[in-house]
């Protein structure tokens, strides 16, 4: 049986960057993800809208984006292979290097 902690729950996307669920747990660790944050973040701002300190709003960021962060992190370790832009599958720097390209010859 295989170990779960070695089981890739995202892929790379074929357009774009990043990653994309491929399992389950990546659909279920991506929504709740994504529902932690909303709650997070706007209840967050409505207990921060009458205090109108900077500090606060600034700490209210930093710890929204250290959250997206983690996941990303996260994501990037259960990805099956590598983030890269991709378009149709292929990394971008695969498609416009001239020695990849076929038919090129350097001079």
């Amino acid at each position: 049986m295989e170990n779960s902690s070695n089981e890739f729950w995202f892929k790379p996307k074929t357009h774009g960057y990043g990653a994309t669920p491929s399992t389950w747990q990546g659909w279920l660790a991506t929504g709740v993800f994504s529902v932690l944050l909303g709650l997070v973040a706007v209840g967050g701002m409505m207990a921060l809208k009458d205090k109108g300190s900077i500090a606060l709003y600034a700490v209210w960021f930093v710890g929204v984006l250290g959250g997206v962060y983690w996941f990303t992190q996260f994501a990037r370790r259960r990805t099956d292979g590598e983030w890269a832009w991709r378009w149709k599958g292929q990394k971008y720097a695969d498609i416009y290097d001239p020695e990849k390209q076929q038919g090129c010859e350097r001079k």
